[in-house]
């Protein structure tokens, strides 16, 4: 029994490391077992998966034995509804709990599923925005010039490119369905011209605030928007009326509406979202915020998930996409050390991480399909400049084997 107190102890921390929150050690309730359970809550989880849209009943957390064995296994558990079962951000269970089949995560020999599970609540927790599986609705936002004067959008650019995104309240008329993790399209109506600037996503549901036109006693509904495209119409052109026409040639969509927060129709965002990314690609309107810093020289052609263009050294441009759904997936750690700059030094570090191409388009020389869950995966800067430090590039295995022989040598 002592070695199945560290056991528990071990795990308390592990729970208390990812932020849950010990309240007690108890019976297991119902149950005729020998062993008590440690008992846990944790708001900041709870909160953050009610904001991302689901429905919360099961708000307590147990590490508790699996079954009526005396040398059972030790698991963690929760209630059957708990949206943690569902969500892709985590690690599946391996095991179920024998009184009532609850689906249950244990740590064994060869799988760590709760290590990893524990793992991936963390990096839930600091992503910015949670973007769930591809089945997220689209919403269509509105700037005219002529109601209100945006005078520091080209200081939003800037921030975009220097850091990856840049967030903005944004009214969202009467829509009160937008839930965050929505994409969001932005399109600019009055005087020409006048087409899609900027895409995003919803970094929160909608709120209410006072009206933007400054009238006292007036609100209107708010969300904040998190871009990861912005283009500035008095340099650049704009995804106009004609692009509009070509993905919706039957007009099923109301392209230049009075009010933001309309949903753009299922049947079209799969041919706006293909289209975007041609647009902005060929425009040159990704640069830093999507580009590695994988250093490569005397390679030319296109790519599917990229093409080359010169900026001191060629660089490939990025698919935002891709970006997302690898960072969602992922994470926003390193893969290598486990750094998190968020961690590490607060608002400032939010968000930042580079994304590593593991099969490197410059040596695969031709167009691909990737698949962002299992060919990109987020590493630090100096993991990222470690792997290109000789050609061909290190494997993430070789790495993470150097750094361990490495580490070893020094203790």
């Amino acid at each position: 029994m002592i070695e199945r107190k560290a056991i528990y102890d071990s795990l308390r921390l592990k729970m208390e490391e990812a932020k849950f929150q010990f309240e007690r050690e108890q019976k297991p309730h119902l149950q005729n077992r020998k062993e008590t359970e440690l008992k846990f809550i944790h708001p900041q989880l709870i909160k953050k998966l009610e904001e991302d849209g689901y429905k919360v009943k099961a708000k307590k957390f147990y590490i508790k034995p699996l079954s009526d064995e005396l040398d059972c296994e030790i698991g963690f558990v929760t209630g059957k509804s708990s949206p943690l079962y569902e969500v892709p951000n985590f690690t599946k269970p391996n095991s179920s709990d024998s009184f009532d089949e609850t689906p249950a995560w244990i740590n064994r020999e060869s799988d760590h599923a709760l290590d990893n599970f524990l793992k991936s609540i963390k990096d839930y927790l600091v992503t910015p925005t949670n973007f769930i599986g591809n089945n997220i609705n689209t919403f269509l936002f509105t700037w005219n010039p002529n109601r209100w004067d945006w005078v520091d959008l080209q200081a939003c650019i800037d921030h975009l490119e220097n850091v990856g995104y840049v967030e903005r309240r944004w009214s969202c008329g009467n829509s009160k369905t937008i839930k965050k993790g929505n994409r969001v399209f932005l399109i600019r109506l009055g005087e020409e011209p006048r087409g899609i600037m900027g895409s995003g996503y919803a970094k929160s549901s909608h709120y209410v605030a006072p009206h933007w036109d400054g009238t006292k006693g007036k609100t209107t509904n708010y969300i904040d928007i998190e871009f990861d495209i912005l283009i500035n119409p008095v340099n650049n052109v704009l995804f106009d009326k004609e692009s509009l026409d070509n993905i919706d040639p039957k007009i099923i969509q109301q392209w230049f509406p009075q009010q933001s927060g309309i949903s753009i129709k299922p049947e079209v965002v799969d041919a706006l979202e293909s289209n975007w990314f041609n647009f902005i690609r060929e425009n040159k309107c990704i640069r830093n915020s999507f580009i590695s810093n994988d250093v490569i020289t005397d390679i030319t052609g296109s790519f599917l998930e990229g093409k080359s263009k010169e900026i001191l050294q060629t660089r490939y441009e990025r698919n935002p996409q891709a970006r997302k759904t690898c960072l969602n997936h992922h994470g926003y750690s390193c893969q290598i050390c486990d750094f998190n700059f968020e961690t590490y030094f607060g608002e400032v570090g939010k968000g930042f991480i580079h994304i590593h191409h593991i099969n490197s388009i410059a040596e695969i020389g031709k167009e691909y399909e990737i698949d962002p869950k299992k060919d990109l995966i987020p590493v630090c800067p100096n993991c990222h400049a470690m792997i290109h430090s000789r050609r061909p590039a290190f494997t993430i295995e070789e790495i993470k084997e150097i750094r361990k022989t490495t580490y070893s040598g020094l203790a």
